[in-house]
């Protein structure tokens, strides 16, 4: 479907919603409409929202084939590395598919960075090392790889290690932390204010707060996840140090690639 296209579908659609969306609200004030209406026209009003979402998916898709065909940038590889660097830290796919998104209006399926990490691990096999870096996963304190948190190769061990829950919710924090936004709220500002709200609880500001608001919020949302971070990192940095200098004995391809997990052995049991 054309871009125009799924506009104007979104447009329908979205006029739907409003037209639904004030019949409830009416109907909801009627004590003589009966309960059962308004759960039929609530499962209507899911379903038009389920179809907005969708068609919000094929604009970013479009849009973003769009850019790539019309200003061809770097492989998509470069473009993750760039983006963990950015980022400083390792991040799981579903954010850096969202943080792509909001930076760069480049739309990558979060399925997508399976194959990508199936495409490096190729590409180390042919020429192992021979790249400056590659996108690997994390290690576990065991060496082994934590697939769900993706990393540069480029880093030092103890950047790529997730130690214990306490990291996980450190990685969380810097998804915050590494959101650095400006004047209106756009992409990058939206993304903020749901990670703040999912992660620390902390409601967005509303859609009529003026900048000077929003800006305040930020100030709150960055003093409070600093003071989180600063206080987990107190503790978890001499953990991912110790860690890190046991794994670094490990081969070249255990570092990056993290070691194959053994099965305990059931007969010493």
């Amino acid at each position: 479907m054309s871009l125009p296209a799924v506009r104007q579908e979104l447009v329908v659609t979205l006029e739907q919603s409003l037209r639904l969306a004030r019949r409830l609200a009416a109907d909801a004030g009627d004590d003589e409409v009966p309960v059962a209406d308004l759960v039929a026209q609530a499962t209507m009003l899911e379903r038009l929202d389920q179809r907005r979402e969708d068609l919000i998916g094929q604009l970013r898709r479009t849009e973003s084939a769009g850019i790539r065909a019309t200003r061809p940038g770097p492989p998509i590889r470069e473009v993750v590395l760039q983006a963990l660097d950015e980022l400083e830290w390792p991040q799981n796919a579903g954010f850096l598919e969202e943080y792509l998104w909001a930076k760069r209006q480049l739309q990558l399926e979060s399925r997508a960075f399976a194959s990508l990490r199936r495409d490096e691990r190729r590409a180390w096999r042919r020429a192992p090392g021979a790249r400056a870096a590659y996108v690997v996963p994390a290690l576990n304190p065991d060496g082994s790889a934590n697939p769900r948190w993706l990393t540069s190769s480029a880093w030092d061990l103890e950047r790529r290690v997730v130690a214990s829950p306490q990291t996980e919710h450190l990685l969380d924090l810097q998804k915050i932390s590494a959101l650095r936004v400006r004047g209106s709220r756009g992409p990058l500002g939206t993304l903020l204010e749901r990670y703040a709200e999912q992660i620390l609880a902390i409601e967005p500001p509303p859609v009529s707060a003026t900048l000077a608001q929003t800006d305040a919020w930020r100030v709150h949302v960055r003093a409070h996840v600093t003071a989180l971070i600063e206080q987990i990192r107190a503790q978890d940095d001499p953990l991912r140090r110790r860690i890190a200098r046991r794994l670094a004995s490990l081969s070249e391809h255990d570092r990056a690639w993290g070691r194959e997990s053994r099965a305990p052995d059931i007969r010493a049991r």
